[in-house]
C-alpha cells in the first residue's frame, strides 16, 4: 500500500484529482461571480426605468398644470398694468370675466384640472374678491363656491391665512403639499403662483389636481409580484403608500432610508438601487423626482427581484457537481496511463475556467493520453451547449415561449448603442397590451387566462415573423419591428385593428377571442435620443387605443 501511495502513478491520480477540484471551485466561483453581477446590474436597469416609466404620464399632468397658471399668470400682469386700477370695479369685473373664461377653457381642454381660483390683494379691492371653481362629478361641470366659502378657504383674521401669506411673501410659484379638501372629500394638490405687476402684488392664481388621480396613474405600474409605487418627500414624509393611502408624517428612518438622505436630493437613482429593510423585508428602491418635488419611488422585495437568480444558483451548483463528477471519474480511469502531456490538458483546463469552451485540444495520439484529450473536449462542449441553454431560458418567457424581460433590456441597451452610430437602425416599437386578462383569470381561471395569452402572442408572432417580440408585463408585449416587418409596417398594422375591441365574456369561450389594445411608434434619427423616446410614443399611443376602447375617464 505504502508502495502504492509512492508510486508515480498515484502521485499523477493525487495530481489530476487535485486538479479537477480546483477547476470545479474556480468555474463555480467565476460563474457566481457572473451571475451575481448580472442579476443585480438587470435589477438597477429593470427598477429604474419602470420609474422612468411610471413618472412620465404624471410629469406631463404635472407639466402641462404649470404651463397653464403660468400663462394666464403672465397675462394678467399684462392686463393690469397699474394694480391701482383694481380698485375700480368695473374694470376688476372685466378682469375677472376674462379670468374665469380662459381658466374654465383650459380646465375643460385637460382631463386632469380639479379645480381652479384667483385671489386678489384685498389692500388693492378694498376686500375680498376673486372666485374659485372646482369641479363635480355629479353636474359634470366646474361650480363656483360662494363668497362665504372662499372666506374660510382663503382667508382668516387680519388677512389671507398664514399660507398664502408665506408665499406673497417669497413671490415665487410653489406646489402646495397634498392636503384634504372637506367640501368635496378629497386630497389635493395645488399649483399657485403669486402675481405682481411694477412690485406690487395683485393676485395669485392657482390649479389643483385630485391625489387620486396621480395615485390612479401609478397603478398602472406592474412591478413583480408585491412591488409597489410611493411617493414621498425627501425627508421622508409620506404622501401615498400601500400602507398609507391617505399619507402620513413618517421619516426616511420609518422606511430604513436615512443613510440614503442625500442621495435622495438628486433628481432621480441613476444606475443605482437603494437597499433597505421595511418591516422585517430587505427592499431595493428606485426614485425619480417629480415636477411638484414629490418622490416616486418604485419598491420590490429582494426575493423577488433576485428569484431567477436563487434559480441559477441552483442550476450552476447541479452542473457543477457533475462537471466535478464527470472529470473525477474521467481522472482515476486514465490516471494510470498519463504520463505525458500534462500541460497541455492544465491549460485547458485552465481555459475551461475562465469560460472559453472553443479552444480544443489536438492531441491525435491512440493511446490514453489521446482519449483524455478526446473526453477533455468533449467536455467542454458539453459544459458550453449547457451554459447555452441556461442563457436560452433565462432570455425566455416559460409560458409564451417569447423574449422575456431580461432579452427586452439587452435589445434596448443595443439600440440605443446603434442610435449614436452610423448608419442609424430602422425599427418601430409596437405595444400591445391584452384586453380583459384579469376578467378571463377571474372568471374562467388562469389556465383560460395563459390559453388567451398564448393564443394572442401566437397570432402576434405569426403576423411579425421577422420582428423579436417580448413579453414586459403580465398582459403586455412589445414588438421590435424590424426588416421586412419594418418595411411593410403599414400593411402589418392595419392587420392589427380587427383587434382593437373590448373583450366579448358573451362568447362561448371568450379566452379565444383576439382583443388587445396597441399603439406603434417609428425612430426619427432627428428627433429621438434614445430608445424610451420612441417607447413612450408607442405606450401613449396603445393607451388611447386601449381607452378609447374600454371607455376610461381620467378624472
Amino acid at each position: 500500500m505504502r508502495r502504492l501511495i509512492r508510486s508515480l502513478q498515484a502521485q499523477f491520480l493525487v495530481l489530476i484529482l487535485g486538479i479537477t477540484l480546483a477547476l470545479i471551485l474556480v468555474l463555480g466561483f467565476l460563474n457566481l461571480q457572473t451571475v451575481n453581477g448580472t442579476s443585480t446590474r438587470i435589477a438597477a436597469m429593470s427598477l429604474n426605468w419602470q420609474a422612468q416609466r411610471t413618472s412620465a404620464p404624471i410629469q406631463g399632468v404635472l407639466t402641462s398644470t404649470m404651463d397653464m397658471t403660468d400663462i394666464l399668470a403672465n397675462g394678467l400682469i399684462k392686463d393690469v398694468p397699474d394694480p391701482g386700477r383694481l380698485s375700480d370695479p368695473a374694470f376688476r369685473k372685466g378682469i375677472l370675466v376674462h379670468l374665469q373664461k380662459h381658466f374654465n377653457l383650459s380646465a375643460r381642454n385637460s382631463t386632469t384640472v380639479f379645480g381652479y381660483y384667483v385671489q386678489f390683494n384685498p389692500e388693492l379691492t378694498g376686500g375680498p374678491a376673486g372666485f374659485w371653481y372646482t369641479w363635480d362629478p355629479r353636474r359634470s361641470q366646474y361650480i363656483s363656491h360662494s363668497r362665504e366659502a372662499m372666506g374660510a378657504y382663503f382667508y382668516g383674521k387680519g388677512g389671507f391665512l398664514p399660507y398664502f401669506r408665506d408665499l406673497i411673501a417669497d413671490g415665487k410659484p410653489v406646489w402646495r403639499n397634498p392636503y384634504d379638501d372637506h367640501n368635496f372629500g378629497v386630497r389635493r394638490i395645488s399649483y399657485i403662483v403669486p402675481v405682481y405687476s411694477n412690485g406690487t402684488f395683485v393676485a395669485f392664481l392657482g390649479m389643483s389636481i385630485r391625489m387620486d388621480t396621480l395615485v390612479t396613474m401609478m397603478s398602472h405600474a406592474r412591478i413583480y409580484d408585491t412591488g409597489y409605487a410611493a411617493l414621498f418627500s425627501d425627508d421622508g414624509e409620506i404622501f401615498y403608500h400601500p400602507d398609507y393611502p391617505d399619507g402620513a408624517p413618517t421619516t426616511l428612518k420609518d422606511f430604513g432610508l436615512e443613510p440614503y438622505a442625500e442621495q435622495l436630493k438628486d433628481r432621480d437613482s441613476g444606475m443605482d438601487l437603494l437597499s433597505h429593510h421595511y418591516r422585517g423585508i430587505k427592499k431595493e428602491m428606485a426614485f425619480i423626482t417629480l415636477k411638484n418635488g414629490m418622490n416616486l419611488g418604485i419598491v420590490a422585495p429582494d426575493s423577488e427581484i433576485y428569484e431567477e437568480r436563487k434559480t441559477t444558483y441552483g442550476r450552476l451548483l447541479f452542473l457543477t457537481i457533475l462537471f466535478g463528477l464527470f472529470t473525477s471519474g474521467l481522472a482515476i480511469i486514465t490516471a494510470n496511463r498519463i504520463i505525458a502531456p500534462l500541460k497541455d490538458i492544465d491549460a485547458a483546463a485552465k481555459r475551461m475556467g475562465q469560460g472559453d469552451y472553443d479552444t480544443f485540444i489536438h492531441n491525435n495520439r491512440g493511446d490514453e493520453v489521446g482519449e483524455l484529450a478526446q473526453n477533455m473536449n468533449q467536455t467542454m462542449v458539453l459544459m458550453k451547449d449547457m451554459f447555452a441553454r441556461l442563457e436560452k431560458q433565462a432570455m425566455e418567457d416559460t409560458l409564451t415561449r417569447v423574449k422575456n424581460n431580461r432579452a427586452y433590456e439587452q435589445m434596448v441597451h443595443e439600440l440605443n448603442h446603434r442610435m449614436y452610430q452610423e448608419p442609424k437602425p430602422a425599427f418601430g416599437v409596437l405595444m400591445v397590451d391584452v384586453n380583459g386578462l384579469k376578467g378571463v383569470n377571474d372568471r374562467f381561471g388562469h389556465e383560460q387566462g395563459n390559453l388567451l395569452l398564448k393564443h394572442t402572442v401566437k397570432t402576434i408572432c405569426d403576423l411579425f415573423k421577422h420582428s423579436p417580440v417580448y413579453r414586459v408585463g403580465g398582459d403586455e408585449f412589445v414588438v421590435i419591428l424590424q426588416n421586412q416587418d419594418y418595411t411593410n409596417r403599414k400593411a402589418l398594422l392595419e392587420q392589427l385593428r380587427p383587434y382593437s375591441r373590448k373583450r366579448d365574456y358573451s362568447l362561448k369561450e371568450p379566452w379565444l377571442q383576439l382583443a388587445f389594445a396597441s399603439g406603434f411608434s417609428n425612430y426619427d434619427p432627428e428627433t429621438d435620443e434614445n430608445y424610451l423616446q420612441v417607447f413612450l410614443r408607442a405606450d401613449a399611443a396603445m393607451y388611447l387605443d386601449k381607452k378609447s376602447r374600454e371607455g376610461k375617464e381620467m378624472r
